[in-house]
């Protein structure tokens, strides 16, 4: 039996307009901590949607290039992915406006609208050199005739963020929105206070799934992601997975080779080995953060949340994954009851990191 589940990437190209994408604010999750009220399971693909829009670098510099990839999932073979348009938003989001962009993010066009080389669900741009100044610490200049722009606010991270907007490039398609993490430093620190804060933090690095498990506590058998041979699960059956990412070392470590990741004062000067060519680590990072109220720079770890979805069955959870205090767990849980009558089964798993690093991966599962 082929299975007739799939979801789209740039190289295998896109085909015919699909119907309208449904606007994505599940993405804006990491940063403004809930999500809107929606029918149904958000876990459950009935429809082509935009499930995640991953930055690579996650943390960008000013004049820097970023590659974007859109995981575009589709629930039946028949549901061709359209062409997508693809713009970075240069407007600032107004206080007393409601949702986390500016409403002149959501058009087909504008001046506000930057658009994007792209080639099916990638896309290329380079961060402009002023970013910072629109959407970090540095407050733009005023307006002639208008008072002095306040900066704006940081995450709860401590980050600042570029928005970007997906859609189809059809009249009826609707918007999936992400976010560039940008390296702006902290707002409002004391010489001193940058001078440690620069030392010790380091750019995100995306999360990255090392795996999805079948009954963890018993054979922990990974789930497949192959469409020609799937993982078998019986009809009905309630199944406890489990996705694991890397543990990352919370103390730099130059000895005996280093330990592979460019961590708080290491530089190439005194730890070549691991940053001649710097990468962080794929799961709860460790990092600096200038708290506002103590007024120091502090350590701290990365929350992690995973989603989950699939186009048949139903999860315990739409929702898992790890608070920061409970960063040194580097899996999570979740129970998927299989549906009740043989099919194919197609699922994905998106791990995101609270300062805005996004990785996923897709499986595929036959119940009889």
């Amino acid at each position: 039996m082929v299975n007739p589940l799939r979801a789209r990437s740039a190289r295998r190209g896109v085909g015919r307009r699909a119907p309208a994408l449904r606007l994505l604010w599940g993405l804006v999750l990491a940063l403004a901590g809930c999500r809107p009220d929606t029918e149904g399971s958000a876990s459950l693909l009935d429809a082509p949607r935009v499930l995640a829009i991953r930055s690579e670098p996650a943390e960008v510099e000013p004049r820097k290039a970023v590659q974007y990839t859109a995981l575009y999932a589709l629930p039946t073979a028949d549901a061709l992915a359209p062409a997508l348009d693809w713009a970075l938003c240069t407007a600032r989001k107004p206080l007393a406006v409601a949702g986390p962009i500016a409403l002149e993010c959501l058009r087909p066009s504008g001046p506000s609208l930057l658009p994007l080389e792209s080639a099916g669900d990638t896309a290329t741009a380079t961060l402009a050199a002023d970013v910072c100044r629109v959407f970090g610490p540095s407050p733009p200049a005023p307006k002639p005739g208008e008072p002095a722009a306040r900066p704006a606010d940081p995450d709860s991270s401590g980050g600042y963020f570029q928005p970007l907007r997906v859609r189809g490039d059809d009249a009826e398609s609707e918007y999936a929105i992400g976010f560039t993490r940008i390296a702006c430093g902290p707002g409002s620190a004391t010489q001193e206070q940058s001078l440690e804060f620069t030392k010790n933090y380091r750019p995100n690095e995306n999360p990255v799934l090392d795996r999805v498990v079948v009954a963890p506590e018993a054979d922990a058998t990974p789930l497949s992601e192959s469409e020609a041979e799937p993982s078998q699960v019986p009809a009905g059956e309630r199944v406890v997975l489990r996705a694991s990412w890397a543990e990352c070392p919370l103390v730099a470590s130059c000895e005996n080779g280093g330990d592979g990741i460019c961590g708080a004062g290491e530089d190439k000067g005194n730890c070549p080995e691991d940053c001649t060519t710097p990468h962080g680590c794929t799961g709860s990072e460790p990092y600096v953060y200038l708290d506002p109220i103590a007024q120091k720079v502090v350590p701290r770890r990365e929350a992690m949340r995973v989603s989950w979805f699939a186009t048949a069955g139903s999860f315990e959870h739409d929702r898992s994954g790890r608070a920061e205090a409970d960063a040194d767990v580097s899996f999570s849980d979740n129970t998927w009851t299989a549906p009740s009558t043989g099919s194919d089964v197609r699922l994905w798993v998106v791990l995101r990191d609270d300062r805005g690093g996004v990785g996923f991966r897709s499986y595929y599962v036959r119940t009889e």
